[in-house]
């Protein structure tokens, strides 16, 4: 292995961390000697995430949060907990999430239009998706900026879904997200924080989905493929790497990680269409 790809007693923070995707890459992370914590809203399912965690290794260096992120004091705890356990705090993903369920549970099956979507289900979901990595990146950085290293690595989703019919507001509020990353990257340039994206690169095995949706299972993907690029990225190797995306579904393990990060990269947030703004920086047009 390079010894800039090892990420062994680096502290890293997962929202959303307890199933699905993201006990995934907690778990695959605590493989490779992170030390690992969790914020998750249901206590049950971080009880067992942590009791499978220490199961598979009595060593594990793992932290349990309870908390909401919707809410900024839930996520400015989580932070200050794992600050103060550990003693740092090198990476956040922001994972947690709601997907089209939340909005209608057969939703794949009888598609709800835009105009059909319910107020309340709608601002629950970019609550979540959105205001939530916000509060959790606005929380972290500080910490970051301050030890001059950092990783926040942000969950959004495929480019065509966010375009996708019948996706309100999960598309959007994952477009949103990926815009974020590209300005929070360049808001710390210069600092040792990056900001990067991260998608599986298509439907993942997880309870997005309803138990009675019309699906392959095993046709999907699994949600460990986002392990081996989370690694990298919170790897020295990946510090002069922000505002990319990488799709965990191109990433070959059988390359180097340096070839297979080239490979599964790109520009995040359409930054390759060019700029639309008259001012040089990226200032905004009025």
């Amino acid at each position: 292995m390079n010894p800039a790809d090892n990420i062994s007693g680096r502290v890293a923070l997962i929202s959303g961390g307890a199933t699905g995707i993201g006990r995934a890459m907690a778990l695959g992370l605590l493989a490779r000697g992170c030390r690992v914590a969790v914020v998750d809203l249901k206590d049950d399912a971080l009880a067992r995430f942590e009791q499978d965690a220490r199961r598979a290794s009595a060593t594990a260096e793992v932290l349990a949060v309870q908390g909401d992120v919707t809410r900024l004091e839930d996520c400015e705890r989580a932070v200050s907990t794992v600050v103060q356990r550990f003693g740092a705090l090198d990476g956040l993903v922001n994972n947690a999430g709601l997907g089209m369920r939340a909005i209608k549970e057969d939703n794949l099956e009888s598609p709800v239009r835009f105009w059909e979507v319910d107020p309340g289900r709608w601002q629950l979901v970019v609550n979540v998706n959105f205001k939530g990595s916000f509060f959790m990146a606005r929380s972290a950085a500080p910490h970051m900026v301050a030890q001059k290293r950092g990783r926040i690595v942000n969950v959004t989703t495929s480019l065509d879904t966010m375009l996708r019919a019948a996706y309100t507001p999960y598309g959007q509020s994952k477009a949103a997200l990926e815009a974020a990353t590209v300005s929070w990257a360049r808001d710390l340039d210069d600092t040792g924080v990056t900001v990067n994206v991260l998608i599986p690169g298509g439907a993942v095995n997880t309870n997005f989905f309803s138990p009675e949706a019309q699906l392959n299972r095993d046709e999907l993907l699994q949600p460990d493929v986002m392990v081996a690029p989370l690694c990298w990225l919170m790897s020295d190797a990946s510090a002069a790497v922000t505002a990319q995306r990488f799709v965990a579904r191109r990433w070959d393990g059988t390359l180097p990680a340096a070839d297979a990060a080239r490979q599964a990269g790109r520009a995040a947030a359409w930054q390759d269409m060019g700029s639309e703004s008259a001012w040089p920086g990226g200032k905004p047009v009025r």
